[in-house]
């Protein structure tokens, strides 16, 4: 079908009642531009030169990183399944332009000083130098409140349900700028804390949730099974919060009651620091654990080397049951709570995703002609239909529909061309990843997580995601001097306290130094970041 209104053989009623909303956009668009003025528009309003509609079917270009897992079968996203189809459902052809991977960040700065803009650009602009706000004064964005007014029911309804989703992709002055990625279900917590649940069944252990417990767990996995490294990290993650929320704090930035602080600069962060440098010197934790790589610490997992871990539910547990029950039925891995300091406290700092989640999020440019039928294709991805298409396909190919719930074929599940899981998914639809549209659906998550192991972790580091939405910074924008001023405060203190986080485990530093670390910091200007986070803070708290 295309916007001329003449269906294709096949079309569906669905397809074509969409497709004549969106032609009626267009020429609500075109209608628009014909009788309108120069006259200045209101705050939130496109601009006039963005609303000439394009003759004959709208097509458009679309800027948008491809995923790892996507480019091991696909060139472009025009191949995807998903795209395909959604073409032939509106209308609208989508022309990708895909920057090369590993240089997404200076491929869109290049882009965005070229003055050379697509029509639609996919990313995070909560990065975006200045914040939304400023990509808006760049012309790089165009608001979009009445558009999504007029031109988005799907989305409308949804923020209006929603108002602090409203709120996180808003600018501070009330400007929306994307068509954002938005968490549902109850998967926002994928990652956390595994351990060996068949040594913890053999040496008779409960599954750790304090401190204490962890180390009294960690020296018998030392002990009775003469493991090397009982528990092995990476650097990164240390940045993850995995130990840090037990006293309170985090490894960056997070708020207090509404007060903005800064972790490591906080007086709990020398408690932390000493049980890990405690760990440490007793061989509890990983000695390489500021050099190694992920391919040292996957191999380490599963010999038999390390027996905790921080990581991933799909890509940790998924991958190491079946790499190590191959050698070692007996291999069983469990998920644990987020560590605390005293039994029965709730966790309140830890890793988990934002409702919205920043990266995936689409926003129309100045150079598009067709905002509003950009907006009409864009809402699709907010709607059942659209939902459904995004997160498992189309039916009798990807999925089918088993006593009312979408089941993955095996195109999916064990795909003939031995992609994994994920890589089936990347190919076919937009599910894995942040996009446009709703992310997490629980329905998606209920067989990509095919182990037990994966579910239980799942239940367990998901069960105080409540908690952590009123300790983390929400997704602030700084103002542009902020943001320079910001940036060049940070990039100091960021390499000034990774150096003394590993002096002061590995005891190269001694732990009665640490308030000549917090004076350092405070030479730094780490006072003064913190007091430009609570601005943007304040500001987010504003928002209407």
């Amino acid at each position: 079908m295309s916007l001329t209104g003449k269906p294709n053989k096949g079309e569906s009623s669905m397809t074509l009642k969409w497709v004549k909303l969106l032609a009626g956009a267009s020429l609500l668009a075109g209608i628009g531009a014909g009788c309108g003025s120069n006259a200045e528009k209101p705050a939130g309003e496109a601009p006039a030169d963005s609303t000439a509609p394009a003759a004959g079917p709208v097509q458009l270009t679309y800027w948008v990183g491809l995923p790892a897992d996507a480019a091991r079968s696909l060139k472009n996203y025009g191949e995807s399944l998903m795209y395909q189809e959604l073409e032939k459902r509106t209308g609208v052809k989508i022309s990708f332009q895909h920057p090369a991977a590993g240089s997404e960040k200076e491929q869109f700065n290049l882009m965005i000083a070229s003055g050379k803009l697509p029509d639609v650009i996919e990313s995070n602009f909560v990065n975006y130098p200045g914040g939304p706000e400023k990509a808006i004064a760049d012309k790089v964005l165009i608001p979009l409140n009445d558009i999504i007014d007029k031109y988005a029911p799907n989305l409308k309804a949804y923020l209006d349900k929603n108002p602090a989703i409203r709120k996180d992709i808003s600018t501070d002055s009330g400007l929306i700028y994307a068509f954002p990625g938005i968490g549902v279900g109850n998967t926002n917590v994928s990652s956390g804390l595994v351990l060996r649940k068949d040594w913890l069944t053999e040496l008779n252990l409960a599954v750790p949730e304090t401190i204490e417990e962890w180390t009294q767990v960690l020296r018998q996995f030392k002990e009775k099974k003469g493991v090397k490294t009982p528990l092995t990290m990476v650097m990164s993650d240390f940045n993850a919060d995995r130990f840090t929320g037990a006293y309170g704090i985090a490894d960056a930035f997070f708020q207090d009651g509404g007060k903005a602080k800064f972790g490591p600069y906080e007086p709990a962060y020398k408690d932390y620091l000493a049980q890990m440098n405690a760990w440490y010197k007793e061989g509890l934790l990983d000695p390489d654990f500021g050099t190694q790589d992920a391919k040292s610490k996957d191999a380490k997992i599963t010999n038999g080397t390390a027996g905790a871990y921080a990581g991933y539910i799909g890509g940790g547990i998924g991958k190491y049951l079946p790499a190590a029950q191959g050698a070692n039925p007996a291999y069983d891995l469990v998920g644990t709570q987020h560590p605390v300091l005293k039994k029965g406290d709730q966790p309140k700092i830890f890793l988990a995703a934002y409702s919205y989640r920043g990266d995936g999020s689409a926003g129309i440019t100045p150079a598009n002609k067709n905002p509003e039928a950009t907006a009409k294709w864009l809402d699709y991805f907010y709607s059942e239909e659209g939902n459904m298409l995004k997160s498992f396909g189309v039916e009798g190919v990807t999925y089918t529909m088993v006593n009312g719930q979408p089941k993955y074929t095996d195109l999916i599940m064990k795909n003939p061309d031995k992609l994994s899981v994920g890589e089936a998914m990347s190919k076919y639809l937009r599910v894995s990843q942040p996009a446009p549209g709703f992310v997490g659906d629980d329905r998606y998550y209920d067989q990509y997580y095919s182990y037990e192991q994966q579910k239980q972790a799942s239940a367990v580091y998901n069960k105080y995601y409540e908690n952590v939405t009123k300790t983390r910074m929400p997704q602030v924008s700084q103002t542009p001097d902020e943001a320079q001023e910001l940036a060049s405060i940070m990039a100091e203190i960021d390499t000034y306290k990774s150096e003394m986080f590993l002096k002061f485990i590995m005891g190269a530093e001694p732990l009665t130094n640490f308030d000549k670390y917090r004076d350092q910091l405070k030479k730094l200007g780490v006072e003064r970041a913190v007091a430009l986070k609570q601005a943007a803070l304040d500001r987010y708290n504003s928002r209407k």
